[in-house]
């Protein structure tokens, strides 16, 4: 991945950078040659002056001669307008196309998940009838990039998402009442299948959502997490009357069941963690704070990998495995950045004179 899809990634947005010089450099041709023609317009009024002819004639034959001329330029100029117009054209259309390729070869690169991470996120999020889900990464060396991912595959969550989907019929005690025919207060229960998830933030084995009744604006806010054989759940509850803190309080935890709510909390966890495996776009890369989509400077972020890489004993060892000339191959395709990269993992086949020819 590392000398076939970011090499590729740093190929493709060198030929970008090419590309963007060569239609500044279209941009300075069209301004030089449409000015040109402009001063040739000037040039030729300016011969009359001088000559020595009666002012009737003068003026007449100036008339004639700068109409024409007029008219030749502006043909003339429409021409290389449109023609210039073409060229910078297809030029933006090689860029793009480049730009294209390169933030494909650092999606291929990122979605294997080839660096060392330090913590890895599922935000969920409910707009319209449909969910937005973007997997959110940050790696060594202040490396963070984001996937959106594919809801319209899952089955839980092609639709909105009610626990009624995985386990019918949970019920939260809200808050205690008391009734005629009971001297003890009992508990006001709201049912959940009755709630939509609304947002939610899952990590390998941590999860926090937000279920809403659209019709009554109640919400029920549920944290889970779990180590081995062991899972831990609070719930609070918030309506028009306030905020209830189910779990925290124990006349109301105890009327709930917990067993349903962890087995119903563990399946949405792993759902929502499944969606990692669709990945359709990179959303954002930065290292170090910078933007790499947005400068594409492909190469930086490639040394920075690198940098990173060389600190992992387990990645050096997949490195020293490969065929040192395959490497040289792949990287002479970079040329010169290609040797440094070779220099910084320690496998470059050069001799000491050729590195130090390299600037």
């Amino acid at each position: 991945m590392f000398f076939t899809d970011l090499v590729d990634a740093v190929r493709y947005s060198q030929a970008w950078v090419q590309s963007l010089e060569e239609q500044k450099a279209l941009a300075e041709k069209a301004d030089k040659q449409l000015g040109k023609l402009g001063e040739l317009s000037d040039r030729i009024s300016a011969a009359f002056e001088g000559l020595e002819l009666d002012r009737e004639y003068l003026e007449s034959l100036s008339k004639v001669i700068n109409e024409f001329a007029a008219t030749a330029i502006q043909q003339k100029r429409e021409k290389l307008s449109a023609k210039l117009k073409a060229e910078v054209e297809d030029s933006a259309a090689a860029s793009e196309a480049e730009r294209l390729k390169a933030i494909r070869g650092l999606e291929s690169y990122l979605a294997a998940t080839p660096l060392p991470v330090l913590d890895e996120q599922v935000v969920l999020e409910l707009s319209e009838s449909s969910y937005s889900a973007i997997a959110e990464y940050k790696c060594e060396g202040k490396i963070e990039y984001e996937f959106l991912l594919n809801t319209a595959n899952s089955a839980l969550f092609r639709s909105p998402f009610t626990l009624s989907a995985t386990h019918r019929g949970i019920k939260l005690p809200v808050r205690l009442g008391k009734t005629w025919l009971r001297k003890e207060a009992v508990p006001d229960f709201e049912k959940l299948d009755e709630y939509t998830l609304s947002t939610a933030r899952a990590s390998q084995n941590h999860l926090v959502s937000t279920f809403v009744n659209h019709e009554t604006s109640a919400s029920v806010s549920i944290v889970f997490s779990r180590s081995g054989s062991d899972s831990f759940v609070t719930a609070e509850y918030l309506d028009g009357k306030g905020k209830v803190d189910v779990t925290g309080e124990p006349a109301l935890s105890k009327h709930l069941d917990l067993v349903s709510v962890k087995s119903a909390m563990a399946q949405l966890l792993d759902a929502i963690s499944d969606l990692k495996k669709e990945k359709l776009k990179l959303n954002k890369l930065e290292a170090d704070g910078k933007d790499i989509m947005g400068t594409l400077d492909c190469f930086w972020f490639m040394q920075r990998v690198t940098d990173v890489m060389v600190q992992s004993a387990g990645a050096m060892d997949e490195v020293r495995k490969l065929d040192p000339k395959m490497v040289e191959e792949r990287l002479k395709l970079l040329g010169p950045n290609g040797n440094v990269i070779m220099d910084k993992l320690g496998i470059s086949t050069r001799t000491p004179e050729q590195r130090r020819e390299t600037p």
